[in-house]
């Protein structure tokens, strides 16, 4: 599979990875023949020949070679090793892609530490294979044949006594190979683990100083910590095992040769230069055999983390446009018939129906659980209905490309996550074209513009990690901000108030009131302030609407508006 996966990139570019390759086989070459220049000046020497001539051209091509080495070896590491970042990158960038077209589902039930882990530690190993794993397997290969060849040509039988331990480090290498595959893989999931944890712990490190939990939330983070110091031990082991075994059987070779070799010299059958060589080439031979394990092991790795990989890429979006889809200006009008949806086995909302017009100002209210923010969800495509249908303007949802129902819509979610960027980008990412002036309309009609007094950098200062350094109230208008800066057709608020005085409520709702005309403008809240002079308020009941009409009308009409208001008065 992963063989497969580093073939389809090399393809893209082959001569570029062919010249590379060829590279790497010319330094292997040099590297062969280096021995023999050694062999012929050792041969000169013992023959009593004065003549130093020979011994300096000897000298000069053994310069050469080195060089040779050098340059070739400059080359190829540049462009394998070059072409392997090439194929992270690639192969990040399409990850990270595929994960932002998956639906919510999937994030809900996958960790954000596996993620991580997939991108950094997972991608790391898939590089090293695509690197060091294809160039050490394959000069691994060509290395022992071709000095296979050399030692033949030098003595037939040596070579063969030399090689007797050979298939013993290959039995070796294939028994570590099954291990090493799933070795890894468990260090991989205890990695994701631990990153999981890490983010984990940072991003609750408030509630846990609150609470006084710092020692038990160590000693967990420690458990963690251990199980992925263990599995790392257990591949190590591993790991540190194979080696010396195959370093024993290749020294047995070269105990081997060192024995028979010098017999042959001594009986003249062969040359001392001849011996030395061969000697020499048992010590170049023993990279292979070693390369074989370490391409191995990395390869190992590299599978087993591409495979992680390959399940996420597996993973198929559940919300995606339908074959008959078009791209589509949205007008504003809203229509949900007889929607149905539940998570799991808890049913949320059944047979609900609502009919909102274009530039209505329309509200929605109930108790926890009933569904709220759910149905902002189905408008913004986050979620689709298990049964009804919403339409767009009278048309169909599933005929609207999902692109042009999110590009008409600014929606302010419950939870106000703003980025690491300074308050101006984080306004601009609701419509990076947006000029200055425009902000400045956005950040008064929010109700932002006299907070920005306290700020010493204004619009340029950095808000810090989900908005770190900002108040509750200040990240809701912030992001309040962000969806209005979109001109957008429909403007949803999520409770998007809740963390606002009451003074800066009326303000922001007096604004939007002049500001949003023309916009369908649907507010979710517990406080019915925040839409008590809408064209129309759904009230939410068990799993559907259980009235709807204006202020004056439900107050007499729906028992549970009344209830609402009677509460919301006495806590006024």
């Amino acid at each position: 599979m992963l063989a497969k996966f580093i073939l389809s990139y090399y393809s893209k570019a082959p001569l570029k990875v062919f010249f590379g390759f060829v590279m790497l086989i010319l330094v292997d070459l040099a590297q062969l023949f280096v021995p023999r220049m050694g062999q012929k000046a050792i041969d000169l020497i013992a023959s009593g020949n004065q003549d130093v001539s020979g011994l300096f051209w000897l000298s000069l091509i053994t310069i050469g070679l080195a060089l040779s080495i050098g340059i070739c070896r400059f080359t190829w590491r540049m462009i394998i090793i070059g072409t392997s970042h090439f194929i992270e990158n690639d192969f990040k960038n399409k990850l990270y892609d595929h994960l932002l077209k998956l639906d919510s589902n999937f994030f809900n039930k996958t960790k954000t530490g596996d993620i991580m882990a997939h991108m950094t530690n997972d991608m790391q190993a898939i590089r090293m294979s695509t690197a060091f794993g294809m160039i050490s397997g394959f000069d691994a290969i060509f290395l022992f044949t071709a000095a296979l060849i050399f030692m033949l040509n030098l003595d037939v039988k040596l070579t063969l006594l030399a090689m007797a331990p050979l298939p013993i480090i290959s039995l070796i290498t294939l028994f570590a190979m099954k291990l090493m595959f799933r070795y890894f893989r468990d260090v991989q999931e205890s990695f994701s683990q631990l990153t999981d944890k890490v983010q984990e712990l940072l991003s609750g490190i408030k509630v846990i100083q609150a609470f006084r939990q710092e020692d038990k939330e160590r000693k967990r983070f420690n458990v963690t910590s251990k199980d992925y110091v263990k599995k790392n031990i257990d591949l190590i082991m591993l790991w540190g095992t194979m080696f010396p075994l195959i370093f024993l059987f290749a020294d047995l070779g070269a105990a081997i040769v060192l024995y028979m070799g010098g017999q042959y010299a001594i009986l003249g059958s062969i040359t001392p230069g001849e011996f030395v060589a061969f000697f020499v080439y048992l010590g170049i031979i023993t990279w292979p055999m070693m390369a074989v394990g370490w391409a191995s092991n990395i390869f190992q790795r590299g599978n087993a983390s591409y495979k992680r990989v390959y399940e996420f890429l597996k993973e198929e979006a559940k919300i995606i446009d339908n074959e008959d889809a078009r791209h589509v200006s949205l007008r504003g009008n809203i229509e949900l018939k007889d929607i149905t949806f539940g998570y799991q086995d808890k049913v949320v909302l059944k047979g609900l129906s609502m009919n909102i017009k274009q530039g209505e100002y329309v509200g929605i209210i109930g108790r926890i659980g009933t569904g709220k923010s759910t149905i902002a969800k189905l408008i913004l495509r986050i979620l689709e209905p298990q049964r009804g249908e919403i339409l767009f303007d009278g048309l169909s949802y599933k005929k609207i490309k999902i692109d042009s129902v999110r590009d008409s819509i600014g929606y302010v979610p419950q939870d106000s996550f703003l980025f690491s960027m300074s308050i101006m980008d984080n306004i601009k990412f609701g419509r990076r074209d947006a000029t200055d002036e425009e902000v400045q309309d956005v950040v008064k009609a929010s109700a932002f513009y006299k907070d920005l007094i306290d700020f010493k950098h204004g619009l340029d200062t950095i808000v810090g990690e989900k908005g770190v350094t900002l108040s509750g109230g200040q990240k809701q208008r912030l992001c309040i901000a962000r969806a209005l800066i979109r001109k957008p057709k429909i403007l949803i608020l999520d409770d998007a108030l809740s963390a606002v005085d009451t003074n800066t409520e009326k303000e922001i709702l007096g604004n939007l009131s002049e500001y949003s005309k023309g916009i369908t403008t649907i507010v979710i809240s517990h406080r019915i302030s925040s839409f008590i002079n809408a064209d129309s308020i759904y009230v939410l009941g068990d799993e559907k609407v259980e009235s709807c009409g204006k202020h004056s009308e439900l107050i007499v009409s729906s028992p549970l508006y009344r209830e609402f208001y009677r509460i919301q008065r006495l806590e006024d």
